[in-house]
């Protein structure tokens, strides 16, 4: 190199060691033992891929956090616990439905070691998983059977599959909705192997249309939950009652995608009243499709409930082995549905904690938060989500944060763990009411 010159650009490289003398190295040897060493050697020879890419020198101070950090992201997921201040109960980015400890603790116990999940301990032979679910459905929902299937557009997909298949299916125009990641129920039904037959227009159907369209190759009527909105104004919907009606005097099935798992009425909790699934199977529905993650309040699957006959033709079609459930789905639902049929759904269901919560303990909860600060408390208003009451709310308690609003959100998310709020009027608030034990405490330390 010439005298006063600048480094030569290939200066860094030659002085860059081996992938082997850098792992024969004592600070790699808790890496090592940590993630391995396989995968310790792919964390090294990628650090220094970016060291002779960027023109680099070596400095083994910093390697071996570069190097962790690699190995680190290699094998690790980045599905994290995230603190839920958004004022959204059920909110599907966030994964829907917390799953409360205790019964988790009780799943594991099954979940962790063997099960009879297909063996009937009474034969000592060969058991059916659906069965697990039935006494406990009939009890709770008054059905004659039940099948458990990966979520409720499967529970549809199935049902009209094994209802309906190349025949057609009535659906009103107002109820054609696309739910969350851009699913649309006309989709489901077509990959059913269903027709879809709409009839009424989008904001008035009548119990008449259904029946002026009923015929001879007509499988079964379809009501669908609006998911996600509300048609308001000039609007005609028929009740159950009349849907039922029409349905047994064309000898067809009344199907009902309720979609949100409706258990108990919510109007104790400042919502509208809406039928709940016994109400509907007691009314003559022949068979309803709810998702388990919503209002049910567990982990993700889709239940459908009914007649035996058309749950038994559910469970001997060929999708069924393709949707069935597994075992910590079916210990985890099954534990939830028992708090609900012992009444003990607001002690043991998260969601239902949460509901039942009275405003004065999440005054209290978010003045512990801002106390010594300068956050505040302010009203809020806290929604169910889940698309199971889209244009309700409940009153609710936030904790209000100074400063920019955006700046303030994007702090919180990149906080450990990450801390999801929302802006109201351009001030960054944290709605207390969706916190979990002990989140409180944590975002204190965050706000301070």
């Amino acid at each position: 190199m010439p005298k006063g010159g600048s480094p030569q650009p290939n200066s860094a490289l030659r002085g860059l060691p081996s992938v082997e003398r850098i792992l024969s190295g004592a600070a790699m040897a808790p890496l090592v033992e940590e993630f391995g060493r396989a995968r310790v050697k792919a964390a090294v020879a990628a650090h220094l891929d970016a060291l002779r890419r960027d023109r680099i020198p070596w400095d083994e101070r910093d390697a071996a956090g570069a190097i962790r950090a690699l190995a680190g992201e290699s094998t690790s997921s980045p599905l994290r616990r995230v603190i839920n201040g958004s004022g959204v109960i059920i909110h599907t980015n966030l994964g829907r439905s917390p799953i409360a400890p205790a019964i988790w603790e009780r799943a594991a116990a099954i979940t962790t070691g063997y099960s009879n999940l297909e063996l009937d301990l009474a034969a000592g032979d060969r058991g059916a998983r659906d069965e697990h679910l039935s006494a406990l459905c009939a009890t709770l929902f008054g059905s004659e059977a039940a099948a458990l299937v990966n979520n409720n557009a499967s529970a549809v997909l199935l049902l009209l599959s094994a209802v309906a298949r190349d025949r057609e299916v009535i659906v009103s125009r107002g109820e054609l909705v696309e739910i969350g990641g851009s699913f649309r129920v006309p989709d489901v039904i077509q990959q059913g192997g269903a027709r879809l037959r709409e009839v009424g227009t989008t904001n008035r159907t009548r119990a008449l249309d259904y029946a002026d369209a009923a015929g001879a190759d007509t499988a079964a009527i379809l009501r669908v939950h609006r998911s996600n909105f509300e048609i308001v104004g000039f609007t005609e919907t028929p009740s159950i009652d009349e849907l039922i009606d029409v349905a047994r005097s064309k000898a067809l099935p009344l199907l009902y995608d309720e979609g949100s798992g409706r258990v108990v009425d919510l109007a104790k909790y400042g919502f509208a009243s809406a039928p709940t699934i016994r109400e509907l199977l007691a009314a003559g529905v022949d068979a309803v499709t709810c998702s388990t993650d919503k209002l049910i309040g567990a982990t993700q699957g889709g239940l459908i409930l009914g007649s035996e006959e058309i749950v038994a033709k559910c469970r001997k079609h060929p999708l069924m082995r393709a949707l069935r459930a597994g075992k910590e789905s079916y210990a985890v639902i099954a534990e939830t549905l028992r708090a609900f049929a012992t009444g003990r759904h607001e002690e043991e269901i998260t969601i239902y904690r949460m509901l039942a919560a009275p405003l004065d303990a999440l005054r209290a909860r978010a003045e512990e938060i801002v106390r010594g600060t300068q956050c505040r408390v302010v009203e809020s208003d806290c929604a169910l989500g889940g698309g199971t009451t889209p244009t309700e709310t409940i009153p609710s308690v936030a904790v209000a944060v100074p400063g920019n609003a955006a700046e303030n959100a994007a702090r919180f998310l990149a906080s450990d763990p990450p801390i999801v709020g929302r802006i109201v009027d351009n001030v960054f608030t944290l709605d207390v009411r969706t916190m979990l034990e002990g989140d409180p405490e944590i975002v204190r330390v965050h706000v301070l």
